[in-house]
């Protein structure tokens, strides 16, 4: 099975996965990059708010095969590999 690997990128460059999402439902169904997308902000978002981390934005950009998620903190990101074509035109403005 295909998954996507989140990781977040510390202050110091230090690196660690904190989700595998899996590329099909779990009726066997593909995921769009969209819900893929969806699935790995809100992993962020859990992950930020059990560290009383308050997000205030999100950038999001792809880069070198990575989408990258900048959510305000100016040395931490989190990074989903490999990237995924997001529109956030689909996303509702939740971002």
């Amino acid at each position: 099975m295909k998954t996507h690997s989140l990781i977040f990128k510390g202050d110091h460059g230090n690196t660690r996965e904190i989700a595998k999402i899996n590329d099909l439902t779990d009726d066997g169904q593909a995921k769009s990059d969209n819900d893929i997308f969806d699935e790995a902000n809100l992993l962020i978002r859990a992950f930020c708010a059990e560290r009383h981390f308050k997000i205030y934005y999100t950038k999001m950009w792809n880069q070198d095969g990575i989408t990258i998620f900048d959510v305000g903190s100016h040395t931490e990101f989190f990074h989903l590999k490999p990237a995924v074509n997001f529109n956030l035109s689909e996303a509702n403005g939740k971002y």
